[in-house]
């Protein structure tokens, strides 16, 4: 009986080694991460959030102005010109082009009085985009500013 060997591979005939295997797949897997967010955009909902905190923040900027100032404060919504200000900081800032703003009940035009014992007058302001909303409380009792961004 003889036994069959495999005839040994002669140069140039060889395989690839398990280390080249390796290398490849790695440069492979660095290709798709870098393309994953081309392909599926994450950043779509992150401008409503950046917007969200924006306005929850100038309105805690507005009842914080009210508390150590003694007096009333006033901030001031204009959804159809996507603008703001307070009387604590009264440069209009405006919000990103494609969010739209407006109070629950539906006023696009409409103000929040914050007082100097930290209470409100409060209410919910409202944005949305083409794919999120979220909604920023201001609570009447408290004053204070909660924001809550839905998917």
């Amino acid at each position: 009986m003889t036994s069959r060997l495999l005839p040994m591979p002669q140069s140039g005939e060889r395989g690839f080694s398990l280390l080249e295997l390796i290398v490849v797949l790695a440069i492979l897997s660095l290709i798709v991460v870098a393309m994953a967010p081309l392909i599926t955009p994450s950043h779509r909902g992150a401008m409503i959030d950046v917007a969200a905190r924006e306005l929850a923040l100038a309105l805690r900027e507005t009842r914080t102005a009210a508390i150590y100032g003694n007096r009333r404060t006033t901030f001031t919504l204009d959804g159809p010109a996507g603008e703001y200000w307070s009387d604590a900081a009264p440069a209009r800032r405006t919000l990103p082009v494609k969010i739209s703003a407006r109070f629950a009940s539906q006023a696009e035009l409409g103000q929040i009085q914050f007082f100097p014992d930290g209470g409100a007058s409060g209410g919910t302001i409202v944005l949305r985009d083409a794919h999120r909303s979220a909604a920023i409380r201001v609570d009447a009792l408290s004053g204070r500013a909660q924001f809550n961004v839905n998917p």
